[in-house]
């Protein structure tokens, strides 16, 4: 055993985890307990809840989506991917961004391959941002400044996230408030200070993903909610109009490959 930071590092024999130190004595085996259902949860790995030491914890197993996804599933070839989201979230705290608390990173090697969890302290009663707005209609300007706000947030901290999107942040009521948190960091990586082109990027990739969705998504963001939320991220309002209309172009772009594509 051995710690680093807020953190724990334990190994046992075809197992490591990395552990908030408070939690350390439970043993890795506490973290492989089966998942109880986790309502509205999402990812691919079948999202779940479990409860340690009075903690109620958001437990996601890693699974490969994409080409690889059918092949390999829920094989890794190293705990390392659990590892720096982990990390990711851990130092965005620490700058103040809000995001899930981060509880453990554990890995267990089966074979040749690894198989890996990411834990979370669950926020309660919060809903992935869709759904928040589907479900709070009279606070829908309020969640999507408060969204804006934890994406800017994210960005001044150098937050480069692949698959940045709506179902990324979790909303909920605290007191006359909304409050926003990310959630899921998969593959994301702190690179600062940001460049323009990857916040366009990002944003660009939050509102494709609107678009693709909005059959299936409880609610879609207006686009007076739009500019609120943009206006969160981007108080000048000469920078702002800019932005958006790189945006717009890039969506635009992307539309005509994937109509090429069909």
């Amino acid at each position: 055993m051995t710690s680093s930071g807020d953190f724990v590092e334990l190994r046992e024999r075809a197992a490591v985890g990395w552990v908030v130190r408070e939690l350390a004595d439970l043993g890795m085996a506490a973290f492989w307990q089966p998942l109880a259902p986790l309502p509205l949860a999402k990812g691919r790995g079948g999202v779940g809840r479990l409860v340690l030491a009075g903690r109620e914890l958001v437990v996601r197993p890693y699974r490969r989506g994409g080409a690889l996804g059918a092949l390999l599933r829920d094989r890794y070839a190293s705990p390392s991917r659990a590892r720096r989201e982990l990390q990711v979230l851990a130092a965005l705290r620490h700058e103040g961004v809000p995001v899930v608390v981060p509880i453990a990173a554990v890995a267990r090697r089966t074979g040749a391959f690894w198989r890996l969890r990411l834990c979370t302290e669950r926020v309660a009663d919060a809903l992935p941002a869709p759904a928040f707005l589907a479900a709070q209609p009279s606070h829908r300007r309020a969640a999507a400044e408060a969204i804006g706000t934890v994406v800017r947030l994210a960005f001044n901290a150098g937050l480069l996230h692949p698959d940045l999107h709506p179902d990324n942040v979790l909303c909920c009521m605290r007191g006359d408030k909304v409050r926003a948190v990310l959630v899921d960091l998969d593959r994301a990586r702190l690179r600062p200070p940001l460049l323009p082109r990857d916040r366009i990027a990002m944003l660009a990739r939050m509102q494709r993903y609107v678009l693709r969705h909005v059959g299936k998504l409880a609610a879609v963001p207006t686009r007076a909610e739009t500019m609120r939320f943009l206006r969160a991220i981007l108080s000048e309002r000469e920078l702002r109009h800019a932005t958006w209309r790189e945006v717009a172009k890039r969506l635009h772009r992307a539309l005509l490959r994937r109509l090429r594509r069909h």
